[in-house]
């Protein structure tokens, strides 16, 4: 070997030649990407996928339950308008429509249903100014009487099956052998017949209830609705 060449081999390597091995190595590795880009321009990497998904997975469920929330107010709302138009729910209070009805129970409260004879009223008293619960028996322009516990309209026998139970009861207590006491219409209103826009109303208490016997006819305009059920104690629930 020639003194030349042992120079050659002992001349050391410049620090620049690695760096600039790995420039060329970073530069192709960057092509190549840039070329995998250019062929799938549409795909992202995967992160921004998965952070993509999560973004618009967390929209839809923010959507979600802003309409679910929208929803339930709208229902709610739907259902108090309905409640103050149709029905209501009520409580008794007091003993005047025993057997049929009991001291708090709850019934609901038809407000759009016509009233009928026998029909349980619910409607504000003036004179005391509270709410009560009575049964209709005359209407406006009737003459009526009540004569050995028989109800009488227009001198024609009127049926009340919804006290046969509780008459019997009566009958057999000695001190009670009368459950609705006779009387007529003129005898405890002055009136030969009921007034337009007037209704009579008894409690199905006879012996102690507070009705029109004592307070007179209720007005039309008075009458909240027609009880139509009675919701609790959940054991009794009857339809009336």
């Amino acid at each position: 070997m020639t003194r030349e060449n042992r120079n050659i081999k002992a001349r050391p390597k410049s620090p620049n030649s690695s760096v600039k091995v790995k420039s060329t190595k970073d530069k192709r590795r960057k092509q190549v990407n840039r070329k995998q880009q250019e062929k799938n321009p549409q795909l992202p990497n995967k992160k921004k996928r998965l952070a993509h998904k999560k973004k618009k997975l967390q929209k839809k469920m923010k959507q979600l339950f802003q309409e679910l929330g929208l929803t339930i107010l709208i229902t709610f709302f739907l259902l108090i308008i309905i409640q103050q138009l149709t029905f209501s729910l009520t409580k008794i209070e007091g003993y005047s429509m025993l057997n049929t009805l009991m001291d708090n129970d709850r019934v609901l409260v038809n407000k759009l249903s016509k009233v009928k004879r026998f029909d349980l009223v619910y409607y504000r008293d003036t004179k005391s100014n509270e709410m009560a619960v009575r049964r209709i028996i005359g209407l406006p322009k009737e003459q009526f009487y009540y004569r050995e516990d028989q109800l009488f309209v227009e001198d024609k026998r009127v049926p009340e099956r919804f006290l046969v139970e509780i008459m019997k009861t009566s009958r057999n207590d000695k001190k009670n052998s009368t459950f609705t006491k006779d009387f007529g219409l003129q005898e405890v209103t002055g009136d030969q017949r009921i007034p337009e826009g007037k209704y009579f109303v008894l409690g199905d208490n006879r012996p102690y209830a507070s009705d029109s016997r004592e307070l007179g006819y209720i007005d039309e305009k008075d009458i909240v609705g027609v009880v139509k059920m009675r919701v609790m104690p959940f054991h009794q629930i009857q339809s009336f």
